[in-house]
């Protein structure tokens, strides 16, 4: 019987949720659903308060059939090189799951990573190395000589909810991801200041894990706009969708230049709400401008940001089809999508 091992962040033991953790997870699921053989997952976040899990890890490995591996940053750098060099001692092979678009700038350096060279080597080897982005694909494929790569983008495992309909003249907005400021947050704050202002009837609700060192700010901000603005805790996966629907549209004017496809706007489209996010640079294959939802400059897009805002409280038909288009997109990162992919290097 084929053996599985998946290797990632899980989060479980903090109740850490972010892109990382939730793609670790659903890759996981989708595999114990539909791999007929076996599957055991371990968590490289218990490492560092349980490091003598390593020798279940090693012993599991060695017994396996297929690494299944989605790497951050720290994980690429540190363990992938030594599961790499114990694959071809003990014969078995790996699938390397991207999160995120920092991969070429981590390989090649920039000026926030140093060069790293012989991950890129690895990774050119192994047997599947799966970006999320088509851009990042042809990148990897044309720049780095990349011949082991398919797009295997973000997904969900969902059961389409009931569209809601309201008919009110306040515009709910929601931001939904781990707050820190690169994630955008200030910007929002700017725009809600902007729309007071012009005495547009609107809402503003926050939800995510908020980050230590702009929680101070953060909730600062929050007393300030506390007549349109709340913060609401953390959603638990399963209360995302039901939740998500009561609004009108997301926003994410992230910082993240090299961000992937965030999680957040599957989630709403999945929810049927469309999204206002920044240019970052994969931001044109997920968010189609003016269909299922808005792309504001990356730099200086502030009255953009707010244009784009008032414009969907002011057009209400214009609303209703963008919400219905979001619905539409999100049936492109299904289970079944996912499963299309990933079933043939497993």
């Amino acid at each position: 019987m084929r053996k599985i091992i998946v290797l990632g962040a899980f989060g479980y033991v903090k109740a850490q949720l972010d892109g990382q953790t939730i793609k670790t997870r659903n890759v996981y699921d989708l595999l114990s659903e539909r791999h007929e053989g076996i599957v055991k997952q371990f968590d490289t976040l218990l490492f560092r308060k349980k490091p003598w899990l390593v020798f279940p890890l090693f012993w599991h490995l060695i017994t396996c059939n297929t690494l299944v591996l989605i790497p951050c940053r720290r994980n690429l750098t540190y363990v992938f090189p030594v599961v790499y060099v114990m694959s071809k001692i003990f014969r078995f092979s790996i699938v390397s799951i991207c999160v995120g678009g920092w991969q070429v700038e981590y390989f090649l350096g920039s000026e926030q990573y140093k060069p790293h060279p012989r991950q890129l080597r690895y990774s050119r080897n192994v047997k599947a190395f799966l970006p999320e982005m088509e851009t990042l694909n042809k990148t990897l494929v044309e720049k780095l000589g990349f011949r082991n790569t398919e797009v295997f983008p973000n997904f969900r495992i969902f059961e389409p909810p009931v569209p809601k309909k309201e008919d009110r003249q306040e515009l709910r907005m929601v931001f939904m991801a781990r707050i820190n400021r690169n994630k955008g947050y200030a910007t929002i704050f700017q725009a809600l200041s902007k729309l007071r202002e012009m005495n547009v009837e609107f809402s503003m609700t926050f939800y995510g894990q908020v980050a230590d060192e702009d929680r101070d700010d953060f909730m600062g901000l929050i007393d300030k706009y506390k007549d349109v603005a709340s913060y609401e805790g953390a959603l638990s996966p399963g209360d995302i969708y039901r939740t998500l629907r009561n609004y009108d549209v997301l926003l994410l004017p992230t910082r993240y230049y090299t961000e992937g496809f965030p999680g957040s706007i599957l989630d709403s489209y999945i929810s049927g709400i469309p999204v206002i996010v920044t240019e970052w640079k994969y931001s044109h294959e997920f968010v189609e401008d003016g269909v299922s939802g808005f792309i504001v400059p990356f730099e200086d897009g502030e009255e953009e940001f707010v244009e784009r805002i008032k414009r969907l409280h002011d057009d209400r038909e214009l609303l209703c089809q963008m919400k219905a288009n979001a619905s539409k997109a999100s049936l492109k990162y299904s289970k079944e999508a996912a499963w299309d992919v990933l079933r043939k290097y497993v």
